[in-house]
């Protein structure tokens, strides 16, 4: 790669172990977990992410880019696959208003529509379909509602007259990164055919969660945007991205790969706002 005196620094381990390649300006995104499971498999979504983030770049909008000249493609080191990033150091900004981020959200979704490539019919969800297979053994009943609220989502979403569009995936807010050029969209490995405003539900997913119904940046979307036509459905869309959260979450936290805590969180929450969001507009 032409890389000397490389000084690596971890920057994030997840489910992708992140790290900055000191002093180049160049981040190494490595599928470790995956590329252990399915290694054909890893290797197809991390140039599926490249070419979206090369896409979304083109299209004018702002994205964590691949590096020059080092980004075209992903590497495989002792069977373990990786792709090169261009390093943005963290930089504080200004929070965004409800507005900013809605548009910041739509100017990615219009873009995500109009994406000519191949992308995996209902992929993100279908990873959230695995997730709760998993679930199924435990007993705790708040779980076991959940797994209940699943199925009824999951028939629907695999309705035939269910209309699906290319999306990011997994655009919720942890997805935009402060850089010295302002906010960028970053982690695009979850691209999928996925229903109408899916991007938008994502963002505002876990404020619904956590804020309820009265959440300021919810309230814009259906009642300032072209969502306040359909706002049913939109709540639908909603739940089912809150569903795939806390229901991944969850199965990554049991294996001992995340956030126990926060999944617990997320659970707590969870029978209540999918109530409210289920009457909503009814």
């Amino acid at each position: 790669m032409g890389l000397i005196e490389v000084k690596p620094v971890v920057l994030s381990d997840g489910g992708n172990l992140i790290i900055h390649l000191a002093p180049h300006p160049v981040v190494a995104r490595i599928s470790t977990l995956l590329s252990k499971q399915d290694s054909a498999h890893a290797c197809s979504i991390l140039n599926r992410e490249l070419q979206v983030a090369n896409y979304l770049h083109n299209a004018g909008v702002p994205v964590l880019s691949p590096a020059e000249r080092l980004g075209a493609a992903p590497y495989n080191v002792d069977g373990i696959w990786f792709t090169l990033w261009k390093y943005e150091p963290w930089t504080e900004l200004q929070p965004l208003s409800s507005s900013e981020e809605v548009q910041f959200v739509s100017l990615l979704s219009t873009a995500m529509r109009q994406y000519p490539g191949e992308l995996p019919v209902l992929g993100v969800w279908e990873r959230t379909c695995h997730s709760a297979a998993r679930l199924e053994r435990h007993s705790d009943p708040r779980i076991r509602n959940l797994l209940h609220v699943f199925q009824e989502v999951n028939e629907q979403l695999y309705a035939k007259e269910m209309v699906l569009v290319p999306c990011h995936g997994d655009a919720h807010k942890r997805n935009l990164w402060p850089s010295p050029g302002g906010w960028l969209w970053m982690d695009f490995e979850d691209v999928s055919l996925m229903p109408m405003h899916w991007d938008t539900a994502s963002y505002v997913g876990n404020l619904v969660l956590f804020g309820g119904l009265q959440e300021p940046t919810f309230r814009y979307m259906v009642e300032q945007t072209e969502i306040s036509s359909d706002t049913e459905a939109f709540a639908f869309t909603v739940s089912a991205r809150i569903l795939m959260s806390i229901i991944g979450n969850l199965d990554y936290a049991l294996q001992g790969h995340g956030d126990l805590e926060f999944a617990s969180r997320q659970l707590e929450h969870a029978e209540g706002v999918l109530s409210e969001l289920k009457r909503f507009n009814k």
